[in-house]
């Protein structure tokens, strides 16, 4: 069984906390997991347990979708809603991209996506992927927001060999590829994730965690999955990033 981690960070995410928790990947995940970290615009230093490719470089279709946004801020800049609702579309895109060109790219039997403010504090079970896939395409924590269904991203696993990856990978390509995400009153990813399985054409594993969830300063409890914990909302962003974006005024993208 071979298992490919990807995730993609900037220089402030970087900072902040990137560094900090993929240093836990290295500790804790097994030797014959491959990691890869897609750099934006930044040179991070890990150590050789970690492959670096630089985003812009690897993910060349994403240019496209940012120039797209970039003529859209236009359209609407003095539309303060609008203008948060497109850093949304953007500062998750760098996300479906690198899961899109990894799909597309890896001969491992699974895919696995972490964001970069998920830690370990432990080794997996020997059988966790496969008891968390349980032969389906894909797993991901469903959630209801506002009546609508949302797929939390902050891990996803994708079984490479199923039959239906075709699927996930044609629909990726139509909300960012041919931007039909940007049509969404929510361009989230995990709306779009959550359109996805709502149609029903591709088996979801929904499993109630994934990886514990870890707001602020609050400890992360002990549950089943808790080998990973997710930092989720702007907490950590402390007061230098704007929590639209992740990042700092100065390295804003609009």
């Amino acid at each position: 069984m071979s298992v490919h981690v990807v995730t993609t960070l900037h220089q402030d995410g970087y900072n902040l906390y990137g560094k900090k928790f993929i240093k836990t990947w290295e500790k804790f995940f097994p030797n014959d997991w491959q990691i890869d970290y897609y750099a934006e615009s930044h040179t991070p230093e890990f150590s050789n347990r970690v492959r670096v490719l630089d985003f812009h470089n690897t993910c060349l279709n994403w240019q496209d979708y940012y120039q797209h946004i970039q003529e859209l801020v236009q359209q609407v800049k003095h539309d303060k809603k609008q203008i948060n609702r497109l850093k949304k579309a953007l500062r998750w895109s760098f996300k479906m991209f690198t899961l899109l060109h990894c799909l597309e790219t890896s001969k491992s039997d699974y895919v696995m996506w972490l964001d970069a403010d998920v830690y370990a504090r432990a080794k997996p079970d020997t059988m966790w992927i496969q008891n968390t896939l349980r032969n389906k395409c894909i797993a991901g924590q469903r959630e209801n927001i506002k009546g609508l269904t949302h797929i939390e991203t902050g891990v996803i696993l994708i079984d490479r060999n199923h039959y239906a990856t075709k699927k996930v990978v044609k629909w990726i390509e139509d909300g960012y590829i041919h931007k039909k995400i940007l049509d969404e009153d929510k361009p989230w990813d995990g709306m779009w994730m959550g359109k996805l399985y709502n149609t029903n054409s591709v088996p979801f594993s929904t499993p109630t965690i994934l990886a514990h969830e870890k707001h602020g300063n609050n400890s992360a409890h002990n549950t089943r999955y808790s080998w990973l914990v997710h930092q989720v909302g702007d907490y950590k962003f402390g007061t230098t990033c704007n929590g639209r974006s992740g990042r700092t005024e100065a390295s804003e993208l609009i």
